[in-house]
């Protein structure tokens, strides 16, 4: 072959080669312009930001999703309740992969409601956590605080006070809770006294029995008695004051009147008629109703110890036990029983001597009865039976001192009827 020849072949070889590499490099631009048109055409979010109990999805780091893509990170462990920075990846086709930012904040305050409040100036301020209710944050509660100093409630009023809420994040709510303070005026109240109160002498008494105290404000207000000159083993009149006090100050006092009576026990000088009249109340019939078992006493009394009217025991012991005993005798006796009876059934009772008669001078006895806060008089002889009456219910045969007595009552009681006691056969 002529050296023209291969000159020529080699410079066909020479273009042939040229024009490949040119295809090769055409075909390499072409090739990378369609990945960046591609991946410019996918348009990456690289960072994304959420609320605290929010949600993403794949499609929130594009601004236009490519049908392929996908989290090359796993997103499995990602609690989009709790706050934080996650670093992922995210691609598409089998190429394409970019690093993009997840963050989770919480920027959300908490919820509630404030509780209005209305309380007594003695009573401790209420809390911060007491004022509010329904609170809710999806991280929880860090603190339920007064936001301002507190208040001077001393003297009552309105008040609105702020509390705040407040989330580990630091997010707050304020709440304003109204406030209706009281100022405590009014006084306890002493109830269960019981005024004119009879007490039998040398018995043991218990000035608080029954007796209670009741405040608006304090629970437990406390209550002094001044009983300094109380004496139950001295018959008389005496008073006896009951002070109670809240924790206010407010203070409400109250005197009752007690009169110690004299048992006649003092005037026997044995005991003796005490025990057959301690039988005899085992036969007679107790009642809750008062006047009906002092009536069943004056009962007994008169159905039997017959009337005899004539003078004799003049101790008061002798007459007793005569009438215990014989079972009959005079006025005298019949009184003398129908007290000692009495007396053991712890119901007070007087001897009434009759004076300034202008229908008789011969002398006669009956009782004083205490029933329901008041004296009545009782007669068990044949001659005028009758029972619990009123002064103005006696006749010209029941004069007597009335100042040598206690007061007696005034209100009357429907059967004032008496039992006739036989007369003993002489």
């Amino acid at each position: 072959m002529s050296n023209r020849n291969k000159t020529a072949l080699r410079t066909i070889f020479r273009i042939v080669r040229i024009s490949l590499a040119v295809l090769f490099c055409l075909a390499f631009i072409a090739a990378s312009s369609l990945f960046v048109v591609r991946d410019i055409h996918a348009s990456i979010i690289p960072e994304l930001t959420i609320e605290a109990g929010g949600t993403f999805d794949i499609g929130d780091f594009f601004e236009k999703k490519p049908a392929d893509a996908r989290f090359i990170t796993d997103i499995s462990g990602i609690d989009t309740n709790v706050p934080a920075v996650y670093g992922l990846k995210v691609g598409y086709d089998r190429y394409f992969e970019h690093k993009v930012r997840l963050t989770i904040r919480d920027t959300t305050a908490p919820t509630g409601k404030a509780v209005d409040k209305e309380f007594y100036t003695v009573d401790p301020f209420p809390t911060a956590h007491s004022c509010v209710t329904d609170l809710y944050d999806l991280n929880g509660i860090e603190s339920v605080k007064f936001k301002d100093k507190l208040p001077d409630v001393s003297n009552g009023g309105d008040f609105v006070i702020p509390v705040v809420v407040t989330d580990p994040y630091e997010n707050s709510v304020t709440l304003k809770v109204r406030m209706h303070v009281k100022k405590d005026q009014t006084p306890p109240v002493i109830e269960g006294l019981q005024n004119n109160r009879l007490v039998r002498q040398g018995d043991e008494i218990d000035l608080r029995e029954g007796v209670t105290v009741k405040d608006d404000v304090d629970p437990n207000p406390s209550l002094n008695i001044d009983a300094s000159k109380f004496n139950v083993n001295k018959p008389g009149k005496y008073t006896v004051t009951y002070k109670a006090t809240d924790k206010t100050g407010n203070v409400s006092e109250q005197t009752i009147r007690l009169t110690v009576w004299k048992s006649s026990v003092s005037d026997m000088k044995t005991k003796e008629a005490y025990k057959y009249a301690d039988r005899i109340l085992k036969t007679i019939r107790k009642s809750k109703n008062k006047v009906q078992y002092v009536r069943n006493i004056y009962k007994w009394v008169c159905h039997n110890i017959a009337y005899l009217g004539r003078a004799g025991h003049p101790s008061f012991e002798k007459a007793a036990l005569s009438g215990f005993k014989e079972r009959k005798g005079n006025c005298w006796v019949m009184c003398a029983c129908f007290r000692v009876l009495l007396d053991r059934a712890n119901i007070p009772s007087l001897i009434v001597t009759r004076a300034n008669s202008k229908v008789s001078t011969s002398n006669h006895y009956w009782n004083l009865v205490y029933v329901n806060g008041g004296w009545y008089h009782c007669d068990c002889t044949p001659l005028y039976p009758f029972f619990m009456r009123t002064d103005a219910q006696l006749d010209d045969y029941h004069t007597f001192n009335s100042k040598r007595y206690p007061k007696r009552a005034k209100k009357k009681i429907k059967n004032t009827k008496g039992y006739y006691a036989k007369r003993a056969k002489m």
